[in-house]
C-alpha cells in the first residue's frame, strides 16, 4: 500500500499540471542546505586543520614537563617508553629570555634543542651550527645572518659589585618561516649547550613529542611521576576555543538557511495537503484506514526530505572532489596555501544531514497535526455530496 502512495505523491508533486510549486522548492532548498554545509565544514575544516598542523610540526603533538628535582629514574623510565614505541620527540631548554642586536631588545622564547639527537623536520636543515631564526623575528631585529647577538636573562645575574644580568653570545647560521605568525614573531632555536651555558646547569625542562602517541598510555606513566603533560590542544586553548566558535557560529548560521527553507515546506505542505484531500478521501472511501492514510503520508515526506538531504550530500561531495583534484590556486601568493584545503570528517557529514533533516522532521510533523486539526476527511465527503 505504501508503494502505492508513494507513486501518487511522486507523481502528483513532480508530473502533474496543478503540481505544487513551492515544494518542489523546498526541496530544491534542502538539497541545497545539506550541500552548502558540506562544503562550508569540509573547507573552514581544511583550513583550520592546516593551521593547527603547522603549529604542530613546530611545537609538537604534546610536551612533557620537567621540573629541576626531577629524579633520573623517572626521566629515563619516559625516553625508554618512547624509544620503545617509536615515538619521535626532541629535548630541549624552554627559557623566556631577551634578544639583543645592536640597540634593538626584544623578548623572545628560546628554545635551546638537542642537536645530537633526532630533529624535527624544520630544523634538519644544512649549516645549522649554533642558532636558527624565523624570518618575521629577523625583519623585525633588522638582522640577516650569519649576525652575531646576544640573550639577555634578567633572572639569572652574577655578582659584581652589583646584580648583573647573564649575557650569551651566539651567531645566527640561517632563517627558516614556520607559516605560523605567532611563532615566527617571537622565537629562536639554538643549541643545547649555549642555554645550558647561560644558566649554569646541564638539564633540561622540555620533551616535545611530534608524532602520534597514545595519551592515555603517557598520562598513565606521568601520573606516578613529578613530571607534566600538556597536549597542543590544552597549551592553545583560547585558539581552540576560538576555531570551535568559529564552527559553532558556521552551523548556526546555516541552520537558521535551513529554518527559512523549512518554513517553505510547510507553506507547501498546508497549500499541499489542501488540494489532495479529495484524494486522501477517496482512499478512505475505497477502504484504506486513516491511520494507513496519515502514517504513508508522514513517510513519504519523510522520505522525501532524507533522500533531497543525501542528494545534497553526494553533490557536495563530488564537488568537494573536483574542486579538491582539479582546482588551481586560487588564493594570492601572500597566503600560506595557495589552494583552499579540503578536510571530509565523519562529524561534518552527520552535521550536515541532521541539521538539515531534524528541522524539517519539526516542520513536517508541525503541518501533518495541523492538517489533522483543519481537515476531516467525512466533513470534506458530507460537503461533496
Amino acid at each position: 500500500m505504501f508503494l502505492t502512495y508513494l507513486k501518487y505523491f511522486f507523481h502528483y508533486i513532480v508530473t502533474a499540471k496543478n503540481r505544487q510549486r513551492l515544494l518542489i522548492l523546498a526541496v530544491v532548498g534542502l538539497i541545497l542546505s545539506s550541500f552548502a554545509l558540506i562544503i562550508l565544514q569540509s573547507t573552514m575544516g581544511g583550513l583550520q586543520n592546516k593551521l593547527m598542523e603547522r603549529s604542530k610540526k613546530v611545537l609538537g603533538r604534546a610536551t612533557v614537563r620537567i621540573i629541576a628535582d626531577t629524579p633520573e629514574s623517572e626521566y629515563q623510565e619516559l625516553i625508554n617508553y618512547l624509544d620503545k614505541n617509536n615515538i619521535s620527540y626532541l629535548k630541549e631548554f624552554e627559557l623566556e629570555l631577551l634578544l639583543r642586536f645592536q640597540t634593538y631588545i626584544t623578548p623572545v622564547i628560546v628554545h635551546g634543542v638537542d642537536l645530537s639527537g633526532e630533529l624535527p623536520p624544520f630544523l634538519k636543515m644544512e649549516g645549522l651550527k649554533e642558532s636558527v631564526i624565523p624570518l618575521d623575528l629577523a625583519y623585525k631585529i633588522g638582522a640577516v645572518p650569519p649576525e652575531k647577538m646576544q640573550l639577555v636573562s634578567p633572572s639569572h645575574v652574577d655578582s659584581l659589585f652589583t646584580d648583573i644580568p647573564r649575557t650569551q653570545s651566539f651567531i645566527v647560521d640561517k632563517t627558516f618561516s614556520t607559516d605560523v605568525p605567532e611563532i615566527d614573531s617571537n622565537h629562536l632555536w639554538m643549541r643545547l649547550p649555549l642555554i645550558q651555558n647561560l644558566i649554569r646547569s646541564k638539564s633540561i625542562n622540555r620533551i616535545r613529542i611530534y608524532s602520534a602517541f597514545s595519551l592515555t598510555d603517557l598520562k598513565k606513566i606521568l601520573s606516578l611521576t613529578t613530571m607534566s603533560l600538556k597536549t597542543w590542544e590544552e597549551e592553545n586553548s583560547t585558539l581552540v576555543w576560538a576555531l570551535n566558535l568559529e564552527s559553532s557560529v558556521m552551523i548556526f548560521l546555516f541552520a537558521a538557511m535551513s529554518l527559512l527553507v523549512s518554513l517553505c515546506i510547510s507553506s507547501g505542505l498546508l497549500i499541499f495537503f489542501n488540494k489532495i484531500k479529495t484524494d486522501l478521501a477517496s482512499f478512505w472511501i475505497l477502504g484504506a484506514s486513516l491511520f494507513k492514510i496519515n502514517q504513508s503520508t508522514k513517510y513519504f515526506l519523510h522520505l522525501m526530505s532524507f533522500l533531497s538531504i543525501i542528494a545534497g550530500l553526494l553533490f557536495g561531495l563530488l564537488f568537494l572532489y573536483i574542486f579538491d583534484h582539479m582546482a588551481a590556486d586560487i588564493m594570492p601568493s601572500v597566503f600560506v596555501d595557495r589552494r583552499i584545503p579540503i578536510l571530509i570528517t565523519k562529524k561534518g557529514l552527520l552535521i550536515s544531514f541532521l541539521v538539515p533533516y531534524c528541522i524539517s522532521w519539526v516542520f513536517i510533523s508541525f503541518s501533518l497535526r495541523q492538517f489533522k486539526k483543519e481537515y476531516n476527511l467525512l466533513d470534506h465527503v458530507r460537503a461533496m455530496s
